[in-house]
């Protein structure tokens, strides 16, 4: 049996996981890294940072990055926004 501590630390760290399985699912569609990026546009310093971070995210989350650079992804970004058209 746990005591009251150990079931406070196990719901956080089940919380925790949830919200990294959330981003996770969020995080695997082009649409759903597109849809991020613009979140975090509202917060960041730079359209670059809010990059940068949300490709570390990504990068913690899949042990790799999703783009290799800045450029890169404004190619796809361009890509993706004239598909949408």
């Amino acid at each position: 049996m746990l005591t009251p501590a150990e079931e406070n630390a196990l719901r956080i760290y089940i919380a925790k996981i949830e919200k990294q399985l959330e981003l996770f699912k969020k995080l695997s569609s082009t649409s759903g890294f597109y849809k991020e990026y613009y979140k975090m546009l509202a917060t960041a310093k730079s359209n670059k940072a809010a990059f940068d971070d949300l490709n570390e995210m990504y990068f913690e989350l899949f042990g790799k990055y999703r783009f290799s650079d800045w450029n890169s992804f404004k190619k796809m970004t361009n890509y993706y926004n004239n598909k949408q058209r």
